[in-house]
């Protein structure tokens, strides 16, 4: 067999074991031989039989710069899988370095080296929503989850919550849709598991003379692979996902981290929350409808970030038919989200995530201020505050000294949404103070109007010192609080004024 041979693909990517890995991008190297019969490129001069290998690079830089993994024998995996998805690629030999792994002794490189060819079978990863509003359709969907489960090669790994949505643009009187969306792990092809889900619709009585109109199950790929193809038999992603929130709202709740691609994609999660901030808040376009609806033990939503053991001790994360015992996913307690505070991204009712907020003002009537709002935060829709540092006085050699203080909250709200009424709390006050969203739990985003963390909290004494006062074990973005404050250039300029400056509260 020929062979075609990619050398020191580069990228940046957040794949590690370690906190901090998670959050700060660092280069990977990738080498990969292709083998293929090159024969008929030979004998055609023709591209269409051979592989663009500009193609081939671009799909490991994606693999590279997308979801973050733990293993470099994940990623390696990952980029094998999506390099076998092109024809006529027959195996793959995928090296992953990676040079600035967090190793204490000297060394020159690591890495993780696999072959892996398309006979033997490639797993694949295929997001999957499910839809129907004739006849009995939770029993129809739980059907479907079953059936999905039991195309060969197939095995679904998550299933959402099931959501109710109107049917709108529809007559008056059209029954509302249930929606649920499910992830699973295939090594059918994207056209062999389009075909297997369209057996799966017209065992159902599904007909497909309307696009618009009722129908007893709806079953399309979202997202297969991370792949981007405009093939007119199947689009991907498909096209209108990121307008849909009966699609992005159950894949928020299942996968917190999850990502759409293409040119309208983005973090599901984000996309999710757009959708439902633009809507009527009267008629919100999706309503939960049930958490648990597959029946027999069986859960829905999962932590990608668990062990892949099933609840009821299966040794896989796969979710089988209802009453199997297997697990629909792993980690979750009662289903919506990861158990570790991820987003149940539901209407008007999410898990409630901890966030960090920090409090400034140079005004000497500080301390009321901060009282003042403290209160306007404990009373924003959906939060509640859990913990309040002591007062802090931050001396200034350039203008007023200020005081300082933190406080943790639990909030419903999402980022944006907890900034914009931080914003409404200041202008309240006249400006007298700063309120500052630090950290939230499980959010990362770098957009100038919603930056989570919050950069320079890291080199700020005032935000730090109190808030190891009140939580000593606090990291942020990976560091130990503590360790930040230690080397905070101001550390020296900031001292605790009160620790029981609440209680003094009139």
């Amino acid at each position: 067999m020929d062979t075609i041979r990619l050398t020191g693909v580069r990228a940046n990517g957040t794949h590690g074991v370690l906190d901090f890995e998670h959050e700060r991008a660092q280069p990977f190297i990738v080498d990969a031989t292709l083998h293929l019969d090159l024969a008929a490129a030979g004998r055609s001069d023709a591209l269409g039989d051979t592989v663009d290998y500009g193609r081939a690079a671009k799909e490991i830089v994606a693999v590279i710069e997308g979801a973050h993994v733990d293993l470099i024998e994940r990623l390696a995996q990952i980029i094998a899988d999506r390099l076998l998805a092109i024809d006529p690629i027959r195996t793959v030999d995928v090296t992953v370095h990676k040079p600035h792994a967090p190793i204490t002794v000297p060394f020159d490189d690591v890495a993780v080296s696999i072959t892996r060819s398309r006979d033997a079978g490639a797993t694949h990863r295929a997001v999957i929503a499910l839809g129907g509003n004739l006849g009995d359709v939770e029993a129809t969907l739980r059907d479907a989850v079953r059936r999905i489960d039991g195309l060969d090669g197939t095995q679904v790994t998550g299933v959402s919550p099931l959501y109710r949505t109107a049917a709108w643009g529809m007559e008056d009187g059209t029954p509302d849709f249930l929606n649920a969306v499910l992830e699973a792990t295939t090594t059918l092809d994207a056209h062999a598991l389009l075909a297997g889900l369209a057996r799966i619709e017209a065992d159902h009585g599904r007909t497909r003379e309307d696009h618009w109109s009722s129908r007893t199950l709806d079953l399309d790929i979202i997202d297969y692979d991370g792949r981007e193809s405009d093939d007119p038999n199947l689009t991907l992603p498909h096209p209108r996902a990121w307008q849909r929130a009966f699609v992005l709202v159950p894949w928020a709740a299942l996968d917190p981290h999850a990502d759409l691609p293409g040119m309208h994609g983005g973090p599901v999660r984000e996309l999710a929350e757009g959708l439902l901030a633009e809507a009527d808040g009267d008629e919100p376009p999706v309503t939960l409808a049930k958490r648990d609806w597959l029946g027999g033990g069986v859960r829905v939503g999962r932590d990608s970030r668990e062990s892949a053991t099933g609840a009821a001790g299966t040794g896989s994360a796969g979710a089988g038919s209802a009453g199997t015992g297997s697990a629909a996913g792993t980690g979750s307690t009662g289903g919506g989200g990861a158990q570790d505070g991820g987003y149940d991204l539901t209407v008007g009712e999410t898990v409630p995530l901890a966030a960090v907020i920090s409090m400034d003002s140079t005004s000497t009537d500080a301390e009321t201020l901060f009282r003042e709002a403290i209160v306007a935060i404990d009373g924003l829709p959906g939060t509640q505050v859990d913990g309040i540092s002591p007062l802090y006085h931050v001396s200034s050699f350039d203008g007023p000294d200020a005081m300082s203080a933190v406080i943790q909250i639990e909030t419903k709200l999402g980022a944006r949404a907890l900034i914009a009424a931080l914003g409404t709390i200041e202008r309240t006050h006249g400006g007298a103070l700063d309120l500052d969203l630090v950290d939230m739990q499980d959010v990362v985003s770098d957009d100038p109007d919603c930056r989570v963390p919050w950069p320079s909290a890291k080199t700020r004494a005032a935000v730090l010192a109190p808030w190891m006062d009140m939580d000593p074990d606090a990291t942020l973005g990976g560091d130990p609080v503590s360790f930040l404050l230690a080397m905070a250039p101001d550390a020296g300029l900031v001292g605790q004024l009160s620790d029981s400056w609440i209680i003094g509260a009139k």
